[in-house]
């Protein structure tokens, strides 16, 4: 990950409180019902902020902030015992004077099994995924590369 300014990472409603959400797409993909046991150690977009500052250099400070919004954050099943973790987001990218380049992102990790806790190992190698897709995504941003 390309040195950043600053990271910010945000989520609307449900996703701003601790509960693990699933979706039942061979049913109707649109609803989405939390898990009755099981939560999250933080809320979804501290994760993800953690996720991407461990994945900066030591020497932070660079020439961008980044700002993020996670759109979707949950589990989809497409049959009982099939699902996938989703992870959808929105980034921008901005310098002091202006904003230089914002993109939408969407990671689904299959082989994320029947529950939630399968769904949580799903969710840290998606999480993964969209860490690394973000930051190739700075590095050819040339406003970016130089504070």
């Amino acid at each position: 990950m390309p040195p950043l300014r600053a990271v910010t990472v945000r989520a609307p409603m449900p996703y701003d409180g601790v509960e693990m959400f699933y979706r039942l797409a061979w049913r109707d993909g649109a609803e989405i019902a939390p898990y009755a046991a099981s939560r999250w150690a933080a809320p979804p977009a501290e994760l993800v902020r953690r996720q991407i500052l461990r994945a900066m250099p030591a020497a932070a400070g660079g020439a961008c902030a980044l700002e993020v919004e996670l759109q979707d954050f949950s589990q989809r099943f497409s049959a009982p015992e099939a699902s996938e973790a989703r992870i959808e987001l929105r980034a921008g990218l901005a310098t002091p004077e202006k904003r230089v380049a914002s993109r939408t992102l969407l990671v689904a990790q299959e082989g994320a099994g029947a529950n939630a806790a399968s769904g949580a190992g799903a969710f840290a190698r998606a999480a993964d995924r969209a860490v690394a897709e973000l930051s190739g995504w700075i590095a050819k941003q040339p406003a970016c590369s130089a504070p």
